[in-house]
């Protein structure tokens, strides 16, 4: 006789394989923290001491709203005294974890490594996380809601990181109350979760988890006025708040003395240009020996930094729009996500940078040396690069419309799925370069050595290669509509059909 799943354990199975796969985002994170790896979390904060001797590697700090989005930005765990105080005396900062490793994982094309780092999660559970410190600066509470703005799909599963948190924190010890439905609330497919749960740990904790999973009334999948299909239209969420308990087991709050508040003395500015740039007091730091330092975030917009050495530097989303970093040492820098926005770095040494997903449109790199680069989805839009030279490096995916690379020389570069549209390649060195399914609409590459160059399924529709060296190059499958090979020498090249060129 073959036993019908019951519906309600069929969910449950579901969510233990949703709890698995967040304990194996955990084990991956977790492997990268014991190596010193990994960004700090929650579990980094500790709860009874100050705001001072928390973790200070996080980003984007705000007032909380209970769990809901952030409203006033504010510039870190110091500046909780201006976040007004809920029900509980508490003040709520929100933020989110750093994401600087994830994208270090990104450039080396670690895609497992970086999926376990990037974005604020518990597990493989997106959240918003606040810390909650009293009057006094002193951390009294942590709390982490699941992040709604996600897809359709994970969301789905969110309610889950309830039980996830009873997991790694003890499933023993805990109490839970099963809240019944309301007037008009249903499952979800077969299964409505309204979970209240609680648990005293034996180092003083008290810790509560809230997990709901349902459809209110009006919520179906199906609009009964057309039939039509309603994505989204359902309720799936957790909650968890971790405090100090007293004797009793009930949260410690605090006192209620009068906010801490920043010194009013302002410290001396240091006389030496150095120290004065490395303590904020001056954006302005030309010639310096600033090799290895850490500017991570750092708002240089318009800076002069000219033939700085920054080489080894950590300019990870630095903001650095119009700022003047021509001749500057940046060998080994970390500009990953940084705003190069109309910045100057002509004759600027960027040998061995990481450049993923940075903005440099309107950037001035004349001159600049790129090599061994990774620029993966970077923005070079409209850049000037004349005479660059930009070898043996990587810009998947990278945006270089419009980019000026006049006899820049960019032997061994990869430019898969590339974006070159009305780019001027006139006179550079190609030799090698990988065009595969780029974009070189319009682009202008007359007079280019484009020796065993590749553009394999690129588009080549109105581009000039006037008088250009294609010998050994490969167009097969490429678009070639309207495209102007004017002089250009053919030798044993590839053509879109197959044939070999003469």
């Amino acid at each position: 006789m073959r036993l019908k799943r019951h519906p309600v354990a069929a969910g449950w199975r579901r969510l233990a394989v949703v709890v698995a796969a967040a304990m194996t985002m955990t084990v991956a994170a977790g492997a990268w923290a014991q190596n010193g790896l990994a960004p700090p979390d929650l579990r980094d904060l500790v709860i009874g001491e100050p705001f001072s001797t928390q973790p200070a590697d996080f980003q984007e700090f705000a007032c909380g709203t209970g769990g809901g989005p952030s409203s006033i930005r504010i510039g870190g765990f110091a500046d909780f005294a201006i976040c007004p105080p809920e029900a509980s005396g508490l003040r709520e900062v929100q933020f989110r974890y750093d994401d600087e490793l994830a994208y270090r994982a990104l450039a080396a094309r670690n895609a497992l490594v970086a999926e376990a780092l990037l974005g604020t999660r518990l597990g493989s559970f997106h959240i918003l996380v606040s810390a909650l410190f009293d009057d006094a600066g002193i951390l009294r509470g942590i709390r982490a809601v699941t992040d709604d703005r996600v897809s359709d799909r994970a969301r789905r599963s969110s309610y889950g990181m309830a039980e996830f948190v009873r997991a790694i924190y003890g499933s023993a010890g805990w109490t839970c109350i099963d809240i019944p439905p309301e007037e008009g609330e249903q499952p979800l497919g077969n299964l409505l979760v309204k979970q209240d749960c609680r648990k005293l740990t034996d180092d003083g904790r008290v810790i509560t988890t809230r997990s709901r999973l349902l459809q209110r009334a009006g919520q179906t999948v199906i609009d009964p006025a057309n039939g039509q299909l309603r994505a989204g239209l359902f309720i799936s969420t957790a909650a968890m708040e971790i405090y100090q308990a007293d004797a009793d087991g009930n949260p410690i709050y605090g006192g209620s003395g009068a906010p801490v508040v920043a010194q009013a003395e302002t410290p001396p500015v240091p006389t030496d240009p150095r120290e004065a740039f490395l303590a904020g007091a001056t954006i302005d730091c030309p010639g310096c020996d600033l090799a290895g330092a850490n500017l991570k975030r750092r708002n240089l917009a318009g800076a002069d930094l000219a033939n700085a050495d920054l080489s080894r530097a950590n300019l990870h989303r630095a903001i650095l729009a119009g700022a003047n970093l021509a001749g500057a040492n940046l060998t080994g820098a970390n500009l990953n996500v940084a705003d190069l926005k109309r910045a100057r770095l002509a004759g600027a040494d960027l040998t061995g940078a990481l450049l993923y997903q940075t903005d440099a449109a309107g950037a001035d790199f004349t001159g600049a040396t790129l090599d061994r680069i990774v620029a993966d989805n970077a923005r070079f839009t409209n850049a000037t690069m004349v005479g660059a030279h930009w070898t043996g490096s990587y810009a998947l995916t990278a945006n270089l419309a419009g980019t000026n690379l006049t006899d820049a020389i960019l032997v061994g570069t990869a430019f898969h799925g590339a974006d070159l549209q009305r780019a001027t390649l006139a006179g550079a060195d190609l030799t090698d370069v990988s065009f595969y399914d780029a974009r070189l609409r319009a682009a202008n590459l007359s007079g280019a050595t484009a020796l065993r160059a590749d553009f394999l399924r690129a588009d080549l529709s109105d581009a000039a290669f006037i008088d250009a060296d294609l010998t050994e190059a490969r167009l097969l499958r490429a678009r070639t509509t309207g495209i102007d090979l004017t002089g250009a020498t053919l030798t044993e090249a590839i053509m879109p059909d197959g044939r070999l060129g003469e």
